[in-house]
C-alpha cells in the first residue's frame, strides 16, 4: 500500500509538473501571440497615419500644383503678352517635366517627388523669366546707347561737313568774286586798247591830223 501511495503520489507530482510544464509553454505562446497583435495592430495604426499623412500630403501637393500651374499660366501669359508687344523679338520656349513612377515607391515619396519637381520647373520657368527680362532690358539699354552714340557720332560727322562746305562755298564765292572783278579790269582794258588803236589807225588813215586833236583824244577815253 505505501508503495502504490507512493507511486500515486509521483504520479500527482509528475501531472502537477507537466500540467505547469504546459501552463508555461501557453504563457509564453501567450505573450508572444500579444506581443505580435500589438506589433500587428502598431504597424495597422502605422498605415493608418501614413494613409492620412498621404492623403494630407496629396491635397497639399495637389493644391500647390494647382498653384503653380495657375502661377505658371500668369507668368505664360504675361509672357506671350509682351512677347507680341516687342513683336516677337524673343522665341518663347516651354518646359515639360514628366514624372514616371516605378511599380512598388512608397506614395510619400512619390508625391514628394512631384511636388519637388513642380517646384523645380516653376523656379526655373521665373529665373528664365526674370534672366529674360534682365537680357531683354540689358540689350534694349545696349541698343539705345549705341544709337546715341552712333547718332551722335554722325551728327558730329555731318556738322563737320556742313563746316567744311561752307567754308569751301565761302572761299569758291570770294574766288569767284575776284576773278569777275579781274575779268572787268582786263575787259575794259582790252576795250581801252581797242578804242586807242582804232584812233590811232583812224589818224594814221586819215592823213592830215593834228597832233593836238589826237592828244585831246586820247585823253578823252
Amino acid at each position: 500500500m505505501i508503495f502504490d501511495k507512493i507511486g500515486e503520489n509521483a504520479r500527482f507530482v509528475l501531472q502537477i509538473d507537466n500540467a505547469r510544464l504546459a501552463a508555461d509553454d501557453f504563457k509564453v505562446k501567450f505573450d508572444n501571440e500579444m506581443a505580435i497583435r500589438q506589433s500587428v495592430e502598431a504597424d495597422i495604426g502605422g498605415l493608418r497615419k501614413l494613409i492620412d499623412d498621404t492623403n494630407m500630403t496629396r491635397i497639399n501637393i495637389e493644391s500647390e500644383i494647382e498653384a503653380v500651374g495657375e502661377e505658371l499660366a500668369f507668368l505664360k501669359k504675361n509672357h506671350e503678352t509682351e512677347v507680341m508687344e516687342l513683336r516677337s523679338q524673343i522665341s518663347q520656349s516651354g518646359v515639360q517635366v514628366d514624372i514616371d513612377a516605378p511599380k512598388g515607391q512608397d506614395l510619400a515619396q512619390v508625391m514628394e517627388d512631384v511636388r519637388g519637381n513642380y517646384e523645380k520647373m516653376a523656379l526655373k520657368n521665373a529665373e528664365d523669366l526674370k534672366q529674360w527680362h534682365e537680357n531683354q532690358k540689358a540689350s534694349l539699354e545696349d541698343t539705345l546707347r549705341n544709337t546715341e552714340q552712333r547718332n551722335n557720332m554722325e551728327t558730329e560727322r555731318y556738322n563737320g561737313i556742313i563746316i567744311r562746305l561752307e567754308e569751301e562755298l565761302t572761299n569758291l564765292r570770294t574766288s569767284i568774286q575776284h576773278q569777275t572783278q579781274e575779268y572787268e579790269a582786263l575787259l575794259n582794258m582790252k576795250m581801252k586798247l581797242e578804242a586807242e588803236i582804232g584812233t590811232y589807225k583812224t589818224l594814221m588813215d586819215g592823213g592830215d591830223f593834228k597832233l593836238q586833236d589826237a592828244l585831246e583824244e586820247l585823253a578823252s577815253m
